[in-house]
């Protein structure tokens, strides 16, 4: 089968973010799937390289080839803070349809990892060449597209009733979907995740502190304010835990403002992004992790750190509770509530018998958790697609 996979967050030569959409890719490519992927780049002029974002935007090569699969970036003018989004596809694919190779055809389907922009392309390629789309929503779609109405939300409803199949990454963003667009061809398709992972070496971090680990962008919804006002409650009862904050983004000045206002200055360490083998060693290295995010459609990195059987905080309603049974193989909170996060924290904390046999139970879960399974469970989505477009010729 020959596939062509449209995200605009897939990884680049240097700069390892977003590696859900090639890690299924690569699983994908495993199984017999031909791949071609389009990554569509909005042109950054190099007046504006001071930023680093945009300068590592800017560096993106024309084409790059990794795991065996290649990859285009077709650069596109994009207008500023989001000015017509609901048409930045269209704006798109008007430069990447002139890749030559598309022309010649021979694809099966088009698989687009988010509604807005890359659905709208594949879309498009859809009508050239003749064949169906699939979706996947990763959760923005819904989060954002869809909630916010207007034009980017009749565009989002557009092009998703038009794809021939629809995938969400977790039970919950399916029912979040259902209240605003109602589907019949609707599949959860769960991500993968480094399941069946080598327990990976512990960080020698700060040596006979217990540590209670925070890892994601730092932006707002991650929970980090919620965690930090959890330990400044426990202050007295464990003065010895400390808190790491694994990330980089816009909340970082506020969250060190907070930690300070709340008398946790000296305990609260902000470390930075870490790449994937260091935040699992420190992942292995915490007693406790701890991200009540929401919204949050699936929770990859809560699955990662249960892969190093280190017990994980979540939300209850949001995607980590597909795989976390509460109390079980996690512990899932309402979001926002301080008082039952503090309960929580404090609970693992001084329980550290039952905290491990939580940690261990989410092992196990997590093993289950691999890229292949994913794959395989979307080969299939593939094979009824395809089988369907037949039947309509």
């Amino acid at each position: 089968m020959n596939v062509i996979v449209v995200s605009h967050l897939y990884p680049y030569p240097g700069v390892n973010q977003h590696l859900f959409v090639h890690d299924q890719c690569v699983a994908l490519g495993r199984l017999g799937v031909r791949l071609r992927v389009i990554s569509p780049t909005p042109y950054t002029p190099r007046v504006l390289w001071f930023d680093p974002r945009l300068r590592r935007r800017g560096s993106k090569p024309q084409r790059a080839v990794r795991d065996g699969i290649t990859t285009d970036y077709p650069r596109f003018p994009q207008p500023p803070r989001l000015l017509l989004f609901d048409r930045l596809g269209d704006m798109a694919y008007r430069r990447l349809r002139r890749l030559p190779w598309i022309a010649e055809g021979g694809f099966d389907l088009i698989h687009a990892h988010q509604a807005l922009p890359d659905g709208a392309i594949a879309a498009h390629l859809s009508r050239d060449l003749g064949v169906p789309y699939v979706v996947t929503l990763h959760g923005v779609d819904v989060h954002h597209g869809l909630r916010r109405g207007g034009a980017v939300a009749a565009r989002t409803t557009e092009v998703l009733r038009g794809a021939a199949a629809v995938v969400v990454v977790s039970d919950i963003l399916a029912r979040k979907l259902a209240a605003y667009l109602s589907l019949d061809n609707v599949h959860v398709v769960q991500n993968g995740g480094p399941g069946g992972l080598t327990p990976a070496q512990p960080a020698a971090y700060l040596p006979g502190r217990r540590l209670v680990l925070c890892a994601g962008r730092l932006v707002p919804g991650k929970g980090f304010e919620q965690v930090l006002q959890a330990l400044a409650r426990l202050q007295g009862d464990h003065d010895d835990v400390h808190c790491v904050i694994a990330g980089e983004g816009a909340l970082r000045r506020r969250l060190i403002t907070l930690a300070t206002a709340l008398s946790l200055g000296e305990r609260v360490h902000f470390v930075g992004r870490l790449e994937q083998g260091a935040l699992l060693a420190m992942m292995a290295r915490a007693d406790v992790f701890a991200l009540p995010s929401a919204p949050e459609s699936f929770g990859l990195v809560h699955l990662e750190a249960m892969t190093q059987g280190t017990p994980v905080i979540a939300c209850l309603d949001q995607g980590p509770a597909d795989f976390i049974e509460d109390g079980v193989s996690g512990y899932l909170v309402p979001s926002g509530d301080v008082d039952a996060l503090t309960g929580v924290l404090s609970t693992a904390l001084a329980d550290r018998a039952a905290a491990t046999a939580v940690g261990e139970a989410g092992r196990s879960v997590a093993a289950a958790f691999t890229w292949e399974r994913n794959a395989r469970r979307m080969l299939d989505i593939y094979a009824e697609v395809v089988a369907g477009s037949a039947r309509k010729d």
